[in-house]
């Protein structure tokens, strides 16, 4: 009985260690792989990586992060002040831990069962880090799961200033300031080596929770917290308790990106040519550009985007404007303007807005491929009584009923019904005309007569048309504009991209010369001559209005400059005064004087 017993016994303890194991081993398993996971985050988005997107424009140059401005530290750089009382605030085991304090989580998971609420986080500096850099801000265990592998992750691949730093440089200190730099020179004017104790612990107190402690709508909330985290600072001798609060003399200073419109633009033109060039998806290409520490050299010219901005601004307040200009001979974007702010972000009209673009779609295409097909000169007649095809029967301006008139004439004065019998002539070659440009909104509606007269279903944007014009500027060859010169990587990874003309023809050189001198003609005596200019040695554009008058548009040259103008309202309404004495002509003029 015993023998059995024992045997019984023996066995049972044999089933009970090898169900031990089976768990043992599975949880081991699973261990190894939510380590793992924790090192392919980690290592896919290092945090030394995570560079400035730089951009450049002559001899200026500005920083970049996820288009915002960052002035991040180094950890050599990182001030004694700022180290101290980060780490007396959030994590005082900060140098003792390997990426979590098990007593903090004990704490804070004894608390939060307590109220019933999970408010406290017990993370230590890396795993805010962690949170920051890799996962979402719900307070769920499963995060901080999560928050802790990535922590010990980050523990074994950099050294503790370095994630100190990193963690400053990411921390939010509200109304768009990230990192202490930033945030010491945007409120208190100074460099964060500079600071006192007082504004250390003043800045200090605003990533805790930048809505309730931002210094510009909560100072007094601001001030609160920096009482106690100078008491804590005293508390652990960090400071002497003589040290007090003062009032804090904040004089705002937003950071400022320059010419926001065109700097948007070129960042957002830049990460579509990586993602082309990467075949990857646009935030991957957004991540890649900042991994590498990208440098992208633009065409802005400034004092010309300064003129374009301040013109654009001081339209009636009720009419928006967009302005692209662009150099004929390079095809950079030297100026872009989208909207009326001074911040990044907004509604770029420029190049995000599509609008139908009336009569100045008509030397693009009607009459570059009528006298490409026809050999037709500036005296050739055209026919202008009035015509109806598919049931369109368009009228011109002031319901004027033509005869027979000059091609010339009825271009400078702007048309409708010879238009839209030229185009009758060569609708086939003007809808292949059209294709190279590849206007964007373009759809399988335009292929049709409404479209002489630029009525689109959806319409151009200034960028597209102003790039379709430059075809005027070079012999009837098209290329495609850009405002990224070139986009280079760091540690001499070399260049990625490089903005390159690769022309191809639209039209010869004699049916382009042709339009050129039509268009002349629409500035010395059509719809255009209030911007005309005796000085360059070429000077040559188009206006366009559409129906009610809601949109004015006007495309121009200067010798090998050209420049186009959108103005009316986001939410179309007419604007007959303003159409009427072509204000888009004499804004235009005024940018390029």
């Amino acid at each position: 009985m015993r023998i059995t017993t024992g045997y019984l016994l023996l066995i049972g303890l044999t089933i009970g260690l090898l169900l031990t194991l089976f768990s043992v081993r599975d949880q081991l398993e699973t261990s190894r792989k939510l380590f793992h996971w924790a090192d392919v985050q980690t290592t896919r988005q290092p945090l030394t990586s995570y560079r400035p997107i730089t951009v450049t424009y002559g001899k200026e140059k500005v920083k970049l992060y996820d288009g915002l401005r960052r002035d991040d530290l180094t950890a050599n750089a990182l001030p004694k002040k700022v180290e101290q009382t980060f780490i007396a605030i959030e994590d005082q085991r900060f140098y003792q831990h390997g990426g979590y304090d098990i007593t903090g989580i004990l704490r804070a998971f004894t608390e939060n069962q307590t109220t019933d609420q999970k408010g406290q986080g017990g993370s230590t500096i890396t795993q805010q880090l962690a949170r920051m850099t890799y996962l979402s801000n719900e307070k769920t265990y499963t995060r901080k799961i999560k928050e802790i592998l990535i922590a010990i992750s980050l523990e074994q691949k950099y050294s503790k200033k370095e994630l100190l730093t990193a963690y400053v440089n990411q921390a939010y200190f509200a109304n768009n300031i990230y990192g202490i730099e930033l945030a010491s020179s945007a409120y208190l004017g100074k460099k964060a080596n500079d600071l006192t104790w007082a504004e250390v612990s003043y800045l200090a107190a605003i990533p805790n929770n930048p809505t309730l402690y931002d210094p510009l709508r909560s100072p007094q909330n601001t001030e609160k917290r920096q009482q106690r985290i100078l008491k804590i600072l005293a508390n652990t001798d960090t400071i002497s308790k003589t040290i007090k609060t003062k009032e804090m003399a904040l004089s705002f200073n937003k950071p400022i990106i320059p010419f926001p419109d065109y700097i948007d633009a070129s960042v957002k033109e830049a990460i579509r040519q990586t993602a082309a060039i990467k075949k990857l998806d646009y935030e991957a290409a957004q991540q890649y550009l900042h991994q590498h520490g990208a440098t992208i050299v633009t065409y802005l010219d400034s004092a010309e985007q300064t003129r374009a901005k301040q013109s654009i601004v001081g339209l009636p307040k009720e009419i928006e404007g967009a302005y692209v200009g662009i150099d004929g001979r390079t095809r950079g974007v030297t100026a872009l303007v989208g909207h009326k702010t001074d911040l990044p972000g907004q509604f770029n009209r420029a190049t995000q807005s599509f609008r139908q673009p009336g009569s100045t779609l008509k030397p693009l295409l009607v009459y570059g491929p009528y006298l490409e097909k026809t050999k037709a000169t500036l005296s050739s007649p055209l026919d202008g009584r009035p015509v109806c095809f598919d049931g369109y029967c368009p009228e011109n301006s002031g319901n004027r009923i033509l005869g027979e008139v000059t091609l010339a004439d009825a271009i400078a004065y702007s048309y409708n019904t010879p238009a839209l019998r030229a185009f009758s002539v060569s609708f086939a070659e003007g809808l292949k005309a059209i294709r190279p440009f590849k206007f964007s909104q373009w759809s399988k509606q335009d292929n049709a007569y409404t479209s002489a007269l630029g009525g689109l279903k959806y319409g151009v944007s200034p960028y597209e048309l102003t790039n379709a014009y430059t075809t005027l500027a070079n012999d009837g060859l098209y290329s495609p504009a850009s405002m990224v010169r070139t986009i280079t990587l760091s540690k001499g990874e070399g260049t990625l991209y490089r903005h390159t003309v690769q022309n191809d023809r639209i039209w010869s050189s004699r049916t382009n010369q042709v339009l050129r001198k039509g268009l002349t003609n629409v500035m010395t005596y059509g719809t255009g001559r209030l911007g005309y200019d005796a000085r360059p040695t070429y000077i040559g554009g188009k206006t366009g209005t559409t129906n009610d008058n809601k949109d004015m548009w006007f495309v121009g040259i200067k010798d090998q400059h050209i420049g186009g103008i959108w103005l009316g309202a986001d939410i179309p309404r007419p604007f007959p005064a303003e159409a009427n004495s072509t204000l888009q002509v004499r804004t235009w003029a005024n940018i390029l004087r």
